[in-house]
């Protein structure tokens, strides 16, 4: 008899949703927006001139498109029509790993000719009046509730069933979404070393420490060098690169939702200095933490 162990949900799908939204934007609206989650949008009315990843492309009725996590969006102004499309801001990964970022789900699909178009549509629409409604009963439940308030956990009989039903529509929403891409999937997109992955725990778990390569391979078990191949063969980067990038997603998370100011950041990552996190920040990213919100504060529209 088959009995699912540990390890596979440790490992497995993390699904959480930060908005589900049927969206409007008039032919005017311009901006240049960053989140550090992947959104979703299914264009069913209009079009619309965009930049992302490096293309320009026209979203227009029919069109899947996948934005993946900390992706730059212009929306330019210009020729464009007035858009509507429903829009999904989630976090979605398999063990410590963005979904969308590990199966390269392409950037625009069209799904006019679709025959699952129909059915996919509903389920989205089911599941953005699920989040509404879920919103109305915290908000009347919990009225003094700050979004900011990051501490706060909310346990009430009729917001756990309320979130329960919004889970079940947005796995559906997700298995239609792979269903209708599985054509462009690889059976195994990676396979995952469970001494890499109990590292990733660990890191996440003291990421407000310093986290030095020795304390990983003894968490594991490992000799340095061999968790260091471990890693390159598995995530293509070394343990201490993935420490950084952590720290970097972190920060931006905390950017995008908290009020917290950077030098608060850089204290609750691990990162002795201010400076030393916004040094690290505009290496990577190609500008400030402060423009980064400013860039989240606008996708939050999206």
């Amino acid at each position: 008899m088959f009995i699912l162990n540990e390890s596979f949900y440790v490992d497995y799908l993390q699904f959480k949703v930060r908005w589900a939204r049927s969206m409007y934007k008039p032919h005017t609206y311009t901006s240049d927006m960053q989140y550090p989650h992947t959104i979703f949008w299914l264009v069913y009315e209009g079009s619309w001139k965009l930049h992302a990843l490096d293309r320009e492309l026209v979203a227009k009725p029919g069109d899947l498109l996948v934005f993946p996590p900390n992706t730059l969006i212009g929306l330019n102004r210009g020729e464009n029509e007035s858009i509507r499309y429903l829009s999904l801001c989630v976090d979605l990964k398999i063990g410590n790993l963005d979904l969308a970022t590990l199966y390269d789900l392409p950037l625009s699909t069209s799904l006019s000719d679709s025959p699952q178009l129909e059915s996919f549509t509903s389920v989205w629409l089911e599941a953005v009046r699920s989040f509404d409604t879920l919103g109305e009963l915290i908000t009347s439940k919990m009225p003094g509730l700050s979004p900011a308030a990051s501490h706060t956990h909310i346990i009430h009989t009729d917001i756990s069933l309320s979130f329960l039903g919004l889970q079940g529509v947005l796995y559906g929403w997700l298995k239609q979404l792979l269903t209708i891409m599985r054509s462009h999937l690889p059976d195994e997109p990676l396979r995952f070393d469970h001494r890499v992955m109990k590292v990733c725990d660990y890191v996440r778990h003291h990421i407000d420490k310093p986290v030095r390569l020795r304390e990983m391979a003894d968490h594991a078990h490992l000799s340095p060098s061999h968790l260091s191949h471990l890693f390159v063969k598995t995530l293509g980067l070394s343990p201490l690169e993935y420490v950084r990038q952590v720290r970097l997603q972190l920060a931006k998370e905390m950017l995008a939702h908290s009020t917290s100011s950077v030098k608060e950041i850089a204290e609750m990552i691990g990162y002795g200095e201010q400076s030393q996190l916004s040094r690290y920040f505009s290496q990577s990213e190609g500008m400030s933490p402060l423009q980064f919100r400013n860039a989240a504060t606008s996708a939050n529209s999206l």
